[in-house]
């Protein structure tokens, strides 16, 4: 048993993701998605019902760690700050890693 089945995520991958090397995992407590990526990357997706329009829409957020890098323009040679994402390339990490934004954000909804 893993963390995410501890957590009573259920995994809702489809084939087509499964496919492309992409696992699913829905947390019905928040009602909340969290995808891992071959790529290395980690995203948490959740649907909203907009508070204007009442429609509803999805939205999608990396989960990735960041870091402070140096971006130099191809055009003027211009240095400009940026933030890069730090692939998680081990597939048990990334789990890992969804195992506690689960956490974090059912702290983050009880509050």
């Amino acid at each position: 048993m893993d963390k995410l089945e501890a957590l009573n995520c259920i995994e809702i991958t489809s084939q087509t993701q499964a496919n492309n090397g992409t696992q699913c995992f829905h947390d019905p407590i928040t009602e909340t998605d969290y995808l891992s990526y071959e790529s290395g990357y980690i995203r948490r997706a959740y649907t909203r019902t907009h508070y204007l329009t009442g429609r509803k829409t999805r939205s999608i957020y990396q989960l990735n760690p960041q870091h402070k890098g140096i971006y130099i323009s191809k055009y003027s040679g211009i240095k400009h700050n940026c933030t890069e994402r730090v692939m998680i390339e081990s597939s048990q990490e990334r789990l890992n890693s969804l195992a506690k934004a689960v956490v974090n954000y059912r702290n983050y909804s009880n509050s």
